[in-house]
């Protein structure tokens, strides 16, 4: 009975450590991951807070009144008392340097781009 007593401790005390181990290496793996995880979102978090700086001093730039007079200069063809605004259609004077040929060859398919290179 002795004998038969102490086989049982022993896989009991075997049972119990490999348990034990098992619950250990768990929480060491979870650890090691949840790091992982954390260097992660710091990384984003820093990506984010630059973006939100550049944002800040983008919103500054457009609420300047700088900007503000730029914008009414370029898109409603406002100017300061004492200026003459002049506007002039596109379509009227078209480009002599080239350009409109170009973009209209750009356009083009890739097929007939070749047959005009070769013919």
């Amino acid at each position: 009975m002795n004998i038969f007593s102490r086989r049982v401790i022993r896989l009991i005390v075997i049972g119990i450590s490999a348990v034990l181990i098992v619950n250990l290496s768990r929480s060491i793996w979870d650890l090691w991951r949840r790091r992982d995880i954390l260097g992660e979102r710091e990384a984003v978090l820093r990506r984010l807070e630059a973006e939100n700086k550049h944002l800040q001093s983008e919103l500054e730039y457009t609420q300047s009144p700088e900007f503000i007079e730029q914008e009414a200069r370029n898109r409603l063809g406002l100017g300061r008392e004492g200026e003459a605004v002049v506007l002039m259609p596109n379509d009227q004077f078209p480009m002599t340097n080239g350009k409109t040929e170009e973009k209209q060859e750009e356009t083009l398919p890739s097929r007939k781009k070749w047959w005009r290179l070769f013919f």
